[in-house]
């Protein structure tokens, strides 16, 4: 029967009602995107760095943070041409949460024996923890190679592939530039993983620790402290930006501390950093509110703390853990707080001192 009367007909009754849900999943006409598209375009590596000894190792010694990001890892980076006999690894630092060490050897084009070997000799000099292979190409049998270490060696040992790239996006303004570091290479962690979740299982402390910073780890990557997950150890160190100093919570004898923290390499430098803030201490404290700040320039070691303690509790007294978390993260606050409100962490170079360092807000 054919509609009557001036009112809509049944076909234009169902168009207003909008598409139905068939339509609306399988549309025929693509919506135009909400923002404008473009495609990365790759640029020669050497014409952002022209050579690695001089213009890209210097830069990744500046660049920690994104070398960690790709590993996964807070690193710092201490030095460049470290020497390991009479030969000079490109870069030498640590990993910051655990304090091991972490080498990296880099390489501009693909990699070769030569590099491979260099790597190996390297790694016999510094005992490393983290040993890292960067190169612009990765030959299938160095891969093989790194995976073969990855699977034979220690479970505490751990070798990494990183590719090298620089891109920019097709209409960018020239000199509109982004590193690019790929993770080529990384330890199997079900074998590594079990081997340390064996090791584990059979330190009950440790699963503890372990447990107990699983809970804090969100709080801490909230606030942008750090990238790590956690630690079975007793203390998680946190990055500061400055090379050799760090922030750190930990448990232990008389209960749990907060702290920033002047370690090696060099004495002299870490007694005139932590001696520029001790001459402050009245700001400090008056800067950090409740709970005292002690200053401790442990003459008997390499490095020096400004610290705050919590009496009592314990990592076996699980009901103890919400405050000792609490606590950690609020100490931690005012302490960077304190330190920013007197100028940062010092940048104080003594004469006997032969390499710069960084000031940090």
């Amino acid at each position: 029967m054919e509609p009557q009367g001036d009112g809509p007909s049944a076909a234009h009754t169902v168009a207003d009602a909008g598409p139905t849900a068939e339509e609306a999943l399988n549309p025929t006409v693509a919506e135009p995107p909400l923002v404008q598209l473009t495609r990365l375009a790759p640029v020669a590596v050497t014409s952002v760095w022209p050579t690695e000894p001089h213009h890209f190792t210097p830069w990744l010694l500046a660049s920690a943070d994104l070398l960690g990001e790709v590993l996964g890892m807070e690193v710092d980076l201490e030095a460049r041409e470290h020497k390991v006999g009479k030969f000079s690894l490109d870069l030498i630092g640590r990993e910051v949460t655990t304090g091991t060490r972490v080498i990296v050897e880099n390489q501009f084009g693909s990699t070769d024996h030569t590099h491979l070997g260099q790597l190996l000799t390297y790694a016999g000099g510094t005992e490393p923890s983290t040993v890292v292979w960067i190169a612009e190409h990765f030959r299938d049998e160095h891969r093989a190679a790194l995976d073969w270490l990855n699977e034979n060696t220690n479970e505490d040992v751990r070798f990494f592939g990183v590719r090298l790239a620089a891109v920019t996006m097709k209409g960018a303004p020239a000199g509109l530039i982004a590193p690019f570091l790929e993770l080529v290479v990384q330890p199997n962690d079900y074998v590594k993983g079990a081997a340390v979740a064996d090791s584990a299982a059979g330190n009950a402390r440790a699963q503890l620790y372990g447990q107990f910073w699983s809970t804090v780890a969100p709080l801490l990557k909230a606030r942008g402290w750090t990238i790590g997950t956690g630690t079975t150890q007793n203390w998680w160190s946190l990055s500061s930006g400055v090379s050799g100093v760090t922030w750190s919570i930990s448990y232990a004898m008389f209960g749990c501390r907060s702290e920033i923290y002047f370690e090696p390499p060099d004495p002299a430098v870490n007694l005139a950093r932590w001696q520029v803030l001790a001459d402050q201490r009245e700001a400090l404290q008056e800067t950090f509110g409740g709970g005292e700040l002690l200053f401790d320039d442990l003459p008997n070691n390499k490095g020096c703390r400004i610290e705050t303690r919590l009496l009592g509790p314990k990592i076996g007294d699980q009901a103890s853990w919400a405050t000792a978390r609490d606590w950690m993260i609020s100490t931690q606050e005012r302490l960077r707080a304190a330190v920013a409100a007197v100028g940062g962490i010092p940048s104080v170079v003594p004469a006997a001192a032969e390499s710069d360092v960084s000031s940090a807000g």
